[in-house]
């Protein structure tokens, strides 16, 4: 079994990576509210086009037909 390097922690102080009002904590706060608004554009625009294509009656994506999509012609 190794021992520690070190005696004492006597003095011992914390080190944090992203304090209150740092920059970190900006560019993570803005990531986070740029991804969720770019999902919930993203899923608005995929709704549009499935309610349109469902409207139009044709298959919403490629492949199998699920329920209430109309059969690929």
């Amino acid at each position: 079994m190794s021992t520690s390097p070190i005696d004492s922690y006597d003095g011992a102080g914390v080190v944090f990576t992203f304090g209150a009002n740092s920059v970190g904590v900006w560019i993570f706060l803005v990531l986070a509210v740029a991804l969720f608004v770019g999902f919930v554009l993203r899923m608005v625009q995929h709704e549009n086009r499935a309610y349109a294509a469902i409207a139009a009656h044709q298959p919403v994506e490629a492949g199998p037909p699920v329920e209430a999509e109309p059969p690929v012609a």
